[in-house]
């Protein structure tokens, strides 16, 4: 068994095509076959379901699987000795962040980041929880920022910290006067929803219990996946929609009236930082949490009192 059997068989698992895998892994699709095959026969276990039209895991497959992901991250952390010996802050960092986190936070510190770490390639991917889980388990990130709890087998969760919810009221609405407002006096006809499946969306609706689609109450339904979209539909449609504390920083001084804090105890997301169990990147996380927290209002490092809304999602 060699390291490059089990970069073959993790390159497979992502794309179910031997064709389409040994492209990728730039070598002839018998080639591949034959060291399948090969790492088959010496294991005494088949990893793959054959089919003409697809080629997938067996179940023990997936559990072998998941130890080469973890062979191959501790092979690569090798690779990086020469780095974490010399200090040295420079190589790639790939992560993923929620789309009603990124353009809030990470548009305020990418630039500085940057300039203080010239020699480290970042690229951030705008992507949904599930996603961010899934290309985190298949190496393609190595870091991801999302809400939780989440329940993830094999993912490990450093909350980072906490935000409140809050409403954005149109200047039109009877509400707008209010300094805060009761949820219980939210038509729901005039509420804007992020898409179905959202974490956040799944957040307010622990929150507000809504018992209905909101096509039921309204005429035009838009569903968004973009939080920013529905404050636009606010400003100039009227209604009300949610956002996370993050983004009311953003809100320029003339629309800052429109934020309006919810009666009682506040709604409060958790905001982690994903990894799997083995990382070949803690170094350069650390140096881009360095500057992420920087930003972050003290206010919203300290663990809330209240209790954090659960996401809904598991894995």
């Amino acid at each position: 068994m060699t390291l490059l059997q089990l970069s073959y068989v993790i390159e497979l698992s992502q794309h179910d095509s031997f064709s389409l895998a040994a492209r990728r892994l730039h070598i002839s699709q018998p080639a591949l076959s034959l060291q399948i095959s090969k790492l088959e026969e010496e294991l005494g276990m088949k990893l793959f379901k054959r089919s003409p039209n697809r080629v997938a895991l067996t179940a023990e497959g997936e559990l072998f699987a998941g130890k080469a992901r973890e062979l191959l991250q501790l092979a690569g952390n090798l690779k990086d000795l020469p780095f974490e010996l010399g200090k040295k802050p420079e190589g790639e960092l790939r992560v993923g962040v929620i789309s009603t986190l990124a353009p809030y936070w990470f548009a305020m510190f990418l630039d500085q980041f940057g300039q203080e770490y010239p020699n480290i390639r970042l690229t951030v991917r705008e992507l949904k929880t599930e996603e961010i889980i899934s290309q985190l388990k298949n190496g393609q990130l190595d870091a991801g920022f999302i809400s939780t709890p989440v329940s993830a087998p094999g993912m490990v969760f450093r909350p980072l910290f906490y935000e409140k919810f809050y409403l954005y009221v149109s200047e039109q609405h009877e509400l707008y006067a209010s300094e805060s407002i009761d949820l219980d006096k939210v038509d729901l006809r005039e509420m804007w929803y992020l898409q179905e499946g959202n974490c956040f969306q799944n957040q307010v609706d622990s929150v507000c219990v809504y018992a209905k689609e909101p096509g039921e109450y309204q005429n035009i339904v838009y569903l968004s996946n973009s939080i920013e979209s529905l404050c636009r539909i606010v400003e100039n449609s009227g209604g009300i929609t949610f956002i996370p504390e993050m983004a009311t920083l953003s809100v320029s001084p003339e629309k800052e009236q429109m934020i309006k804090e919810i009666v009682g105890t506040p709604p409060v997301r958790e905001i982690s930082l994903a990894t799997t169990r083995i990382s070949k990147s803690d170094r350069l996380i650390e140096f881009l949490l360095g500057e992420a927290l920087k930003i972050i209002p003290k206010r919203m490092l300290a663990n809330p009192v209240e209790k954090t809304l659960d996401t809904g999602l598991r894995f």
